[in-house]
């Protein structure tokens, strides 16, 4: 009969594009695009987003490199919130 409508749930599809694909095709997606999503699967990209317009934030840094990291975490002391960046399923938070 067809596809009413696809509701896409997981963060690593929705953030691969998948809802904008299905709408390309002309099934009707309940999910954000793959730009909006990215705000959930980049934590560096929306702390960034904050910084930039203002919004407020917790204090943040990021790193590439680890010793730069552990630097800055004996800098600032604790208590401190580690974050990786991309997707993590919920997982991503170390204190």
């Amino acid at each position: 009969e067809g596809v009413g409508l696809v509701v896409v749930g997981p963060e690593a599809p929705l953030v691969a594009g998948l809802a904008d694909a299905l709408e390309a095709r002309g099934v009707p997606a309940f999910g954000p695009s793959a730009a909006a999503a990215r705000l959930e699967g980049s934590k560096a990209f929306m702390k960034d987003l904050c910084a930039k317009y203002g919004i407020p934030t917790a204090a943040y840094a990021t790193f590439s490199d680890p010793e730069a990291a552990k630097a800055h975490v004996r800098r600032v002391g604790a208590p401190v919130v580690v974050k990786a960046d991309g997707l993590a399923a919920g997982k991503g938070v170390v204190v």
